[in-house]
Parts: C-alpha cells; structure tokens; sequence
C-alpha cells in the first residue's frame, strides 16, 4: 500500500488530479444517497401532513362560519306538565293514593321493579316538580312507591 501510494504521488500530475476528481465525486455521490434523499424524503412527508391538516383546518373553518351564520338561537324543548295518571300509566303500575296540596303531593303506586329506573328518569323531564323524596319497600312480586313531591312555580 505504501508503495501505491508513492508511485500515485510521484506519477503524472494529471492521474492526481483525475484520481482527486473521482474520489471526490463518489464522496459527494455517496453523502448525497446517504444523507441528502432521506432527509428530503422527510421534507416531503412532512409537506403532505401539513397539507392534510390545512385542509382539515379549512373544514372546520367553514362549519364553525356555517354555525355562526344562523339566526335564530336554538330554543330548548318545553317540558310537559306532571300529570299523575300519565306518570302512573307510563310506568305500568297502579295507583294507590294520590292526596295533592298547595305546594306539593304525596303519590302512593305500586310498579313492577324493572320499571322504577325509568320512572324516576321520567319525573325529571316534567318542569314543575321541583323536589321528591320516595321510600320504596316490597309488596309481593311489585314494589309500594310513596313519594312526596314539591311543585315549583309555572315558569
């Protein structure tokens, strides 16, 4: 090796200069396949995510002016008025006692157990019961509901 290289520096100048050319040239090559394409392969991608995102930011641009373009705000839906023979009915049970006063009731009924979940989801839609409390026990395959209820004032 240490002759190659004394004979390359001792030969032709231009064999030295062709040879520094050609190493040169493969080095310039090599870091080009090496380390300029894989990082332009991640400029690309990363173009391509940007361009996703600014259409999708474009979307939602356009719903949210869509939204702010209507008029009339939303009202919400009136709630309806307790009615004791709907709720009872409702609920599939049975009426025992109803004894309304000036504020409030006391409702007695009898329900069947798998309904009393959706009983007390429905006396929550109703917009003039203010306040209840109920005490539930067993009476054979039904359950005995007493609940004393508080009516709000008419809106």
């Amino acid at each position: 090796m240490h002759g190659f290289i004394e004979r390359w520096l001792s030969g032709a100048r231009w064999i030295r200069i062709a040879t520094f050319t050609c190493i040169t040239s493969m080095a310039a090559l090599a870091s080009g396949l090496f380390l300029i394409l894989p990082q332009n392969s991640q400029i690309q991608q990363l173009q391509a995510h940007c361009e996703q995102m600014s259409q999708q930011l474009a979307r939602l641009r356009h719903k949210i002016q869509q939204l702010a373009e209507l008029k009339q705000p939303v009202s919400p839906l009136k709630a309806p008025l307790f009615s004791v023979t709907d709720f009872v009915s409702q609920a599939g049970g049975q009426l025992v006692k109803w004894q309304p006063d000036d504020k409030g009731a006391v409702l007695n009924m009898l329900v069947p157990w798998e309904k009393l979940p959706g009983l007390f989801i429905r006396l929550a839609e109703y917009r003039v019961v203010a306040n209840h409390s109920f005490t539930i026990t067993a009476q054979g395959e039904l359950l005995s509901l007493v609940m004393a209820m508080e009516f709000a004032d008419e809106p």
